[in-house]
């Protein structure tokens, strides 16, 4: 009897463990569809490329899974936007490379099959280099595969991936899937010593490079002219009112110009911008005598400028893009059609249009 009530005891344990794991994984999968970019609109366009898959990986557990890269006509590709948001290094010296989104990710296997994340070995990895030495492979078993149309996530429920930095230098995340490496990303890394002792952090890590070259259009849901750029300072005591304080409020002040005349009304923004981590900054356009907020297909046919002041910035950020149809012309490193290096393609998923900055 008392052998029997040991029994029950146990499997009511693991009935108990094995519902807090579902629950947790429940969970988990929320967040990573919460912490997710974009919401796909429609499918991309482009040019016709198909490839063959790859040689597996070492160090991630053996071989990886060959998938049927004929499945779809486009390359695949990292939507810019989830690198610049899930690329993150924090002051105190951790690099996270996390909830990536990816397009064109086949589904189906060389073999016939559909993928599974949880049997097939190694589906989406990555490696990490620092100044061209290999530094990390990492594996991303929770890939929540095709989650949305025809884009998965990277997702590293544990951060496996992390990295504590110790070097600056240039770095650079190699994606890989199916064994086949299709997607490369650089940035560079600093650190900024401070040299009072009383500071609770004297060294100060950060990253710089797609970040302060990169901004964006996009119409989200409302099909309004929404503009973004990003953000952030160094500043070791940005108040010094209050040495605990680490953010700090930065004025901006976005103009839309065509052929070199204002056309957008006055528009100050102000931001709180975090100490060494790049902050998404946004805003929507009014015209000048306008009644309502631009929308993207009001725009005439032609060239305009994104011309943004930044408080103690020397010089205006400009960044030019044209019109035609009523649509946003995709810039060349966009464009399928014109693009050259599909290992670098600024993919915004066609509701994202990037602009480079001059």
């Amino acid at each position: 009897m008392k052998n029997t009530k040991k029994i029950f005891t146990l499997i009511a344990a693991v009935a108990v463990s094995s519902a807090s794991q579902a629950q947790l994984g429940g969970m988990l999968k929320k967040a990573a569809k919460n912490a997710a970019t974009e919401q796909v609109t429609k499918a991309a366009t482009g040019n016709a490329t198909s490839s063959s898959s790859g040689s597996g990986i070492a160090g991630v557990g053996g071989g990886s899974v060959a998938l049927d890269w004929k499945q779809y006509p486009m390359t695949p590709a990292i939507t810019m936007k989830s690198l610049l948001e899930g690329t993150e290094v924090s002051p105190t010296g951790n690099l996270r490379m996390n909830f990536y989104r990816a397009t064109f990710i086949p589904n189906k296997k060389a073999s016939g099959g559909n993928v599974d994340m949880i049997y097939d070995k190694n589906v989406l990895t990555t490696k990490i280099y620092i100044n061209d030495q290999l530094e990390k492979e990492a594996t991303y078993p929770n890939g929540s595969y095709f989650n949305e149309g025809k884009q998965n996530t990277y997702q590293d429920d544990r951060n496996d991936s992390d990295i504590q930095l110790s070097k600056e230098g240039k770095y650079r995340i190699d994606f890989y899937a199916g064994g086949q490496h299709f997607y490369s990303f650089d940035f560079d890394v600093f650190k900024k010593v401070d040299s009072d002792p009383y500071a609770a952090n004297n060294t100060l890590w950060f990253s710089k490079g797609p970040w302060e070259k990169w901004a964006y259009v996009t119409p989200q849901t409302s099909g309004n002219f929404i503009f973004g750029f990003y953000l952030m300072h160094t500043d070791a005591k940005p108040d010094p009112n209050n040495p605990r304080k680490t953010s700090k409020s930065i004025n901006w002040y976005p103009e839309l110009m065509q052929n070199g005349k204002v056309i957008s009304e006055k528009n100050k923004k102000t931001s709180i911008v975090k100490q060494g981590e790049w902050e998404d900054c946004s805003t929507s356009v009014k015209l000048i005598g306008g009644k309502d907020f631009l929308k993207i297909n009001e725009l005439k046919d032609g060239n305009y400028t994104m011309k943004v002041t930044v408080d103690g910035e020397a010089a205006p950020r400009m960044y030019d893009f044209k019109m035609a149809g009523g649509n946003i012309v995709q810039c060349d490193k966009q464009d399928r059609a014109k693009n050259t290096d599909p290992k670098a393609l600024v993919e915004g998923w066609n509701n994202y249009f990037w602009m480079e900055r001059k």
